[in-house]
């Protein structure tokens, strides 16, 4: 993608003389429009007066007899002349730039989306904060786009592997499992010794037990069962306690306050974020400790992971493209309102901390009731 640079003045387009005038006379047209108008009328008021004043001097040495009339008349309309010329000169050049501006939103309302405002040399400085800043949304909605471009076709890919896996997995174990227990029916069918088949259905209901742990292991993959039976709390917990069975990690799980209140889709985004975060502490950070906090707070629920790793710099990730998983993070905060901050330093650790408002919070409790 290309787009103009806001930072170096890019060429003047084709017809705008401001880029062959010389230093003196930009750097003045670069005085805010207030003062352009207010200095030039001032100027013509000075110059007006001055020039007035020998035309009517001399006027009236080579014509004493004539009515002055005629002439302030005419030197009157000469001055408004004057006066309305230069406004009319300083306003279009001073307002270039916001034809300018007026042409990109166009452009990008029509869906060119590379569009930039060109900084004009004539643009005081309300105008050229004004083009800058609009660029720079310009380029953070571009990066925002390319990066959700990023994050679907990342979960796109996610889901393709997760179906695969669960296909292969349901060939590989399950349907496997079930093409045996075929076989074994048909020989309990034709089997006469009581002994054997009452090991060969011993040897059955082993084999659906592995069956039915596939299924739910699948299961547990697809949605954890205990955010739905139990909550968010204990939820986590069990992720916790999978997370300490197969990570050499001292990970600790502190929860304070009641966090029953919160609806489904506000369950499963923390609970996701905690388990994001916990992954990239498990794959990225080379801790030996981590922490998992969830604190409620009358009007908003505050979650906070926090390693001893090798820590990273946020901004560099981001700008480089990375820290997906960041972006996915905050993006699920964001759907409820919330917000996530990542903060990490090579060799200080990371903490990550989400806030997720409530829609109802907790009454404050009366004095009266108190007492």
């Amino acid at each position: 993608m290309s787009h103009i640079d806001p930072f170096p003045a890019p060429p003047t387009p084709p017809g705008a003389p401001a880029r062959r005038l010389p230093r003196a006379v930009r750097w003045a047209l670069r005085v805010p429009l207030f003062y352009k108008i207010l200095l030039a009328n001032a100027a013509l008021v000075l110059v007006g007066t001055i020039v007035g004043s020998m035309v009517t001097a001399d006027f009236v040495r080579r014509h004493p007899s004539a009515s002055l009339l005629d002439l302030v008349g005419a030197l009157a309309i000469g001055g408004m002349l004057a006066t309305l010329l230069v406004n009319a000169l300083i306003l279009r050049l001073a307002l270039q730039p916001l034809d300018a501006l007026e042409r990109t939103a166009a452009r990008v309302h029509r869906g060119d989306l590379d569009a930039r405002v060109p900084l004009s040399p004539v643009a005081d400085r309300e105008l050229d904060r004004l083009t800058r800043t609009f660029n720079a949304m310009l380029d953070a909605a571009t990066r925002n786009r390319e990066r959700l471009r990023a994050v679907a076709a990342t979960a796109l890919n996610a889901a393709e592997e997760e179906r695969k896996r669960i296909a292969r997995e349901l060939h590989d174990e399950t349907a496997q499992l079930l093409a045996a227990l075929l076989i074994r029916i048909r020989v309990v069918r034709k089997a006469s010794d009581p002994a054997a088949v009452s090991t060969l259905l011993d040897d059955m209901r082993e084999q659906i037990g592995g069956a039915l742990e596939g299924v739910r292991r699948f299961a547990r993959g697809l949605r954890p069962p205990a955010l739905d039976e139990l909550g968010l709390i204990p939820a986590i917990e069990s992720h916790v306690r999978s997370i300490r069975a197969i990570a050499e990690i001292d990970l600790s799980l502190e929860a304070d306050g009641d966090v029953s209140c919160l609806p489904p889709e506000a369950e499963l985004a923390v609970y996701r974020i905690v388990q994001e975060a916990l992954s990239n502490v498990i794959r990225h950070s080379g801790a030996l400790r981590a922490a998992v906090r969830v604190v409620r707070e009358p009007d908003r629920l505050v979650v906070t992971v926090e390693d001893d790793g090798h820590g990273f710099n946020v901004p560099e990730v981001r700008a480089a493209g990375g820290g997906l998983g960041l972006f996915g993070m905050g993006e699920r905060a964001a759907y409820l309102g919330g917000r996530v901050d990542v903060q990490s330093t090579p060799g200080t650790g990371t903490r990550v901390r989400a806030e997720i408002p409530l829609g109802d919070p907790d009454p404050p409790v009366a004095v009266e009731e108190e007492r």
